[in-house]
């Protein structure tokens, strides 16, 4: 089965097949592929796409869908939040112009929405059971976890927007450590509660780079970012439970200080180097995705073949190897590569 086949990779154990995870998001192939239309039965939709594609590991299960016209690109659903167009789920977006300055910023206190730590908890473990009610309807076809969007980092860009987030932290140092704290306790929340829950790993993301490369010097990260990591880490630790991160953008001087806080893995976009991250961490570590969602949507079909065989050749020898296509894959895919992309990896996904 899928699910105990990812479970095996993720504990470095060889599997016959290479495992895959999928954000799939391209409505046109789902339907083509189950006959059902993801705009009127996302849940259903989604789920038996994953069972055709044999995918090992999803996030969830999706009960909303957005339909856009043609030219339409974002919906406004209140006056602080839209959703962009992205597939057939959307992505939504929450515009806080609360903050105007560093001091309001300095001043806030993640937990006051809250009345007590209590009702904090519950509704954590309400966002984890709704994970739990995904991987029934899902059985042992394939792995559902969540993903806890907001490790650290994300959470200020989130919470006070890039501007506000980056002037503060970089004019007031010493105070934003407070924030920092703040944040990471609250994170540690989040933690121990996914280690007390029967998601069998920590899946947790921060962007912490751009395509570029780090938004802050190492060293900010190293001083400010890993000993809270560390902290949040050890809740799940405690259990036993594997934790695997992502980032978007290219994070590769970060590789090291993130395994060394306690990650079991990592996922990552094209922006690293497969063959060299391979080398460096692949009997180790688990390692997922790299294969280009560019490549996909501009390339051939041929160009497609060799991005799937690229990620293929690289990573078969390695147990921890999960295939992906890091950037997801969204609805303005040629609808003929994406079926060529799955295609080609389900032709080569035994290992020789």
């Amino acid at each position: 089965m899928a699910k105990d086949r990812l479970l095996k990779a993720l504990n470095l154990e060889y599997t016959e097949a290479i495992p895959q995870t999928e954000t799939l998001e391209h409505p046109a192939y789902i339907k083509k592929i189950t006959g059902i239309d993801p705009f009127e039965q996302p849940c259903e939709a989604l789920k038996a796409a994953a069972q055709k594609l044999d995918l090992d590991w999803i996030y969830s299960l999706p009960k909303r869908a957005y339909k856009f016209e043609p030219g339409e690109t974002k919906k406004q659903l209140d006056s602080d939040s839209f959703v962009s167009e992205w597939g057939f789920t959307g992505s939504t977006w929450h515009v806080d112009t609360h903050f105007e300055d560093e001091e309001q910023v300095l001043s806030y206190d993640p937990f006051a929405q809250y009345s007590s730590m209590d009702e904090l908890r519950r509704s954590i473990r309400a966002g984890l059971q709704a994970t739990l009610d995904d991987q029934a309807r899902m059985g042992d076809s394939a792995v559902v976890t969540g993903l806890y969007y907001t490790t650290l980092f994300q959470w200020f860009i989130l919470t006070f927007g890039w501007e506000m987030f980056l002037v503060t932290a970089g004019s007031e140092p010493e105070r934003f450590k407070h924030t920092l704290q703040l944040f990471a306790d609250m994170s540690v929340e989040h933690a121990k509660a996914w280690a007390e829950s029967d998601i069998p790993f920590f899946f947790c993301h921060d962007d912490v780079a751009i395509t570029r490369g780090l938004v802050f010097s190492k060293q900010w990260y190293i001083e400010n970012l890993f000993p809270h990591y560390e902290r949040i880490f050890a809740e799940i630790k405690k259990v036993g439970k594997k934790i695997i991160f992502v980032s978007d953008g290219n994070y590769t001087e970060l590789v090291d200080d993130i395994f060394a806080a306690g990650a079991d893995g990592i996922l990552f976009d094209w922006t690293f180097d497969l063959d060299s991250t391979l080398k460096k961490y692949g009997k180790n570590k688990v390692l997922i995705g790299n294969a280009d969602t560019q490549v996909l949507t501009f390339g051939t079909m041929e160009d497609v073949k060799k991005e799937v065989m690229r990620c293929v050749n690289a990573g078969r020898e390695y147990p921890g190897y999960i295939m992906k296509c890091s950037n997801d894959l969204p609805h303005n895919i040629p609808l003929d590569n994406i079926a060529c992309y799955f295609d080609t990896f389900r032709e080569n996904r035994i290992r020789r």
